[in-house]
């Protein structure tokens, strides 16, 4: 067991020989009950060659040295700080993540004691106030003299504006997870006034209570060099450089007594401000007279805190820049089945960061499928295209996702464009007939994309990968080695067994059409882990046709004492093995 007092014990009583050090009960404004043991430290800086006294409190959570101590300076005599939170004066003295050596407890409490007193006398000197602006996010989020907290759900779309213009405002309830009440938060979302309605628009219309207003971004902004940052309309405008953009705020507030205004904080962020509807009736002055900004500038409520306003730019170029560091080449899969192996393949093909999706499937999502389906309870009874659809745009709702809720067979005789415009397909019906449709529609021409194959044996004991390169067709080839069953040539099962046991691997639900193959979904998941490498090869490099075998549950097999096709002591789970077409 951790020994908290054991450890803490003789590092108090080392710093109490140097520095003036007692045990206290609480921390100001700090929740009593957060920290196993608190100190409190009397201590000196040197601010312009002349001795400071000043008072730090240290927090040790159970977890010490695991854990730093935090350390907190709540006097404002010196202003806001770089680095000391605004609210409670907490400091920040390492990176998230950072690692120290725990071997000397009473070393990790000196090192950070002589940390905060540099940060401490670099933030009076003004020797760090670059780092405001360095850090500008986390700085104008926090709250400073006594100012409404700063909302900070915003989200604005693609890019900046290059000048002051209104924007389009969604704002949209969402519920906050993890509540035992239900709670709502209001976020909101810009975008371009004469922007045509988006996908990202449209999704966030029909899954939310969204109402449409208005919102000013001004360019000319300029955020002040440090903090305190709060705002009333007067500083607004003082940081507003341009007196064309001072007159666009005026007239914006007047026109809707009140309203949004925003700014670029830094290149991916925003700031602005909300000022609530203003009563611009006066007792002493005639109706109309007055307009809300002379209320705001003029009157008692010129020197009102505005609640201010934090959000990020959503683009895909940034989120492609924030992980793989650029935007993947654009592709456009259709995913024809989207069953347990479909489904989930389209959360693998989804990691593509500049991917659009075409989605082919006449079934509804059945409480039974729910097992091993990409999708769960929420989604029983929905149309898999829509369902799996509305799964890729709650992840990202700009992507371009069409839907088809029909038959692949039907959608190729109709319109073959429709697939033959895209990368390429991916067909997981584990359907014999479609199968033979799409190979017969390769061989003459009416499909022209790669195409892959996937499915699983029963029992998981077997996965199949066909790739098929329109451009590189064998002459006569053949997938199956028993035609009139269409059995595949490459099955670990042998034909023997799907002919004479067939019961032993499907299970009929009632209904014409209830029956199913047994495999569980850790099953698709080894699957598709173990053959989607070879996938992402294929799709940025098409080779020549070729089929791939997973080795599964090869163990059922020997239980259940079923025949295969190969010595299952020569093969491996998890092994893929490349096999030709």
């Amino acid at each position: 067991m951790h020994d908290l007092t054991g450890i803490l014990t003789p590092c108090f009583e080392q710093l109490y020989k140097i520095e003036d050090v007692r045990r206290v009960d609480e921390i100001p404004d700090i929740r009593t009950d957060y920290y196993a043991e608190q100190w409190k430290v009397i201590t000196e800086i040197d601010v312009n060659d002349q001795v400071k006294e000043i008072e730090l409190y240290l927090g040790f959570l159970k977890s010490f040295p695991y854990t730093l101590p935090d350390i907190y300076f709540p006097n404002k005599a010196f202003g806001y700080l770089p680095h000391v939170e605004s609210v409670g004066g907490k400091l920040c003295l390492m990176p998230d993540g950072a690692s120290y050596p725990i071997d000397n407890p009473y070393e990790v409490i000196r090192y950070c004691l002589k940390q905060s007193k540099k940060l401490i006398e670099q933030g009076v000197k003004n020797e760090n106030v670059d780092d405001f602006k360095a850090e500008i996010n986390s700085y104008w989020r926090r709250m400073y003299d006594g100012e409404p907290e700063t909302s900070d759900y915003w989200l604005i779309y693609e890019n900046f504006p290059v000048e002051t213009c209104v924007l389009k405002t969604l704002l949209y309830s969402q519920n906050v997870l993890g509540k035992k009440k239900p709670k709502t938060i209001t976020r909101a979302f810009l975008l371009p006034k004469d922007y045509e309605e988006s996908n990202i628009e449209r999704y966030l219309k029909y899954h939310h209570k969204a109402m449409e207003t208005e919102a000013l971004f001004v360019k000319s902004v300029i955020v002040p060099d440090k903090a305190s940052y709060s705002l009333t309309l007067q500083k607004l405008l003082e940081c507003t450089s341009s007196a064309e953009d001072r007159r666009a705020i005026k007239s914006f507030i007047n026109a809707a007594y009140g309203g949004i205004i925003v700014f670029q904080l830094s290149e991916t962020t925003m700031g602005g401000i909300y000022i609530d509807k203003v009563n611009t009736k006066k007792k002493g002055f005639r109706t109309d007279k007055l307009t809300a900004c002379d209320f705001l500038l003029r009157f008692e409520k010129k020197n009102l805190l505005l609640e201010r306003q934090y959000g990020s730019l959503y683009s895909s170029h940034r989120i492609a820049m924030r992980t793989a560091g650029t935007e993947m080449p654009k592709q456009s899969f259709v995913i024809t089945g989207l069953g347990s192996v479909g489904s989930n393949l389209t959360y693998f093909l989804s990691g593509w960061n500049n991917a659009s999706f075409t989605l082919i499937d006449a079934e509804t999502l059945q409480p039974e499928n729910i097992g091993r389906h990409l999708l769960g309870f929420h989604y029983i009874y929905q149309n898999k295209v829509d369902a799996v659809a509305d799964y890729l745009y709650s992840i990202r709702p700009e992507r371009g996702v069409n839907t088809y809720n029909d038959t692949f067979q039907n959608i190729v005789i109709n319109n073959s464009e429709v697939i033959n415009t895209q990368t390429a397909l991916f067909l997981c019906t584990g359907d014999a007939m479609t199968e033979k449709f799409i190979i017969d529609t390769l061989r003459n021409g009416h499909i022209k994309i790669p195409t892959f194959i996937l499915w699983l044996e029963p029992f998981g004991i077997a996965g199949h990968l066909v790739y098929i390169n329109p451009e590189q067709i064998p002459e006569s080839f053949n997938l199956y080695n028993n035609e009139e069953r269409m059995l595949y040539k490459h099955n670990l099962l042998e034909p023997t067994e799907y002919i004479a046991h067939a019961d032993r691997f499907t299970k009929r639900d009632a209904g014409c059409n209830g029956e199913y193959s047994l495999y569980s979904g850790n099953d698709v998941t080894l699957l598709l882990s173990a053959l989607y490498p070879h996938i992402n090869q294929l799709i940025q490099q098409p080779q020549q046709s070729k089929c791939y075998r997973w080795v599964g549950n090869i163990h059922i097999a020997i239980e259940k004492n079923i025949k295969l096709t190969v010595d299952p002591t020569l093969i491996n789970l998890g092994e893929v093995q490349e096999l030709n077409l």
